[in-house]
């Protein structure tokens, strides 16, 4: 069952999100064979993502795909202050990136592959709410 929260960013401030990834007995999964991956869209069929993160650093952001100067990515494995946490996803997108993002509402999702077999999980989804930056 996918697990639903909203983010609520400030565009131009520095998101550092935290996920436990829990089992049924709520013990933290193993997450070493698996990767990761969030699109932020401002619709759910929308082909272009405001916010595009990976695992290990891997991001972009903008309708353009910018890269320049972005810092960021899914971490797995990991607690909310970069120490090891089985089960953990720490997830960040810094203040450029998040630069990018237009003022408004829109939608995300994080997915998890298990390597060996290629399964896809949903784990998370639901609204991206961005509020403008006035001072640049």
């Amino acid at each position: 069952m996918t697990a639903r929260h909203d983010i609520n960013a400030n565009q131009g401030e520095t998101l550092n999100l935290h996920i436990l990834y829990t089992d049924s007995n709520d013990d933290g999964i193993d997450l070493s064979s698996y990767t990761a991956e969030m699109k932020v869209k401002r619709t759910f069929l929308g082909d272009s993502s405001l916010l595009y993160l990976t695992q290990g650093g891997g991001i972009t952001a903008g309708l353009t795909g910018s890269t320049g100067g972005i810092t960021g990515g899914i971490f797995l494995n990991i607690d909310a202050t970069g120490g090891s946490q089985t089960g953990g996803i720490r997830i960040i997108a810094g203040s450029t990136a998040t630069s990018y993002i237009p003022d408004g509402r829109h939608h995300y999702d994080l997915e998890i592959k298990y390597s060996p077999t290629g399964e896809t999980t949903r784990i998370v989804e639901g609204r991206f709410e961005c509020d403008g930056e006035t001072t640049r």
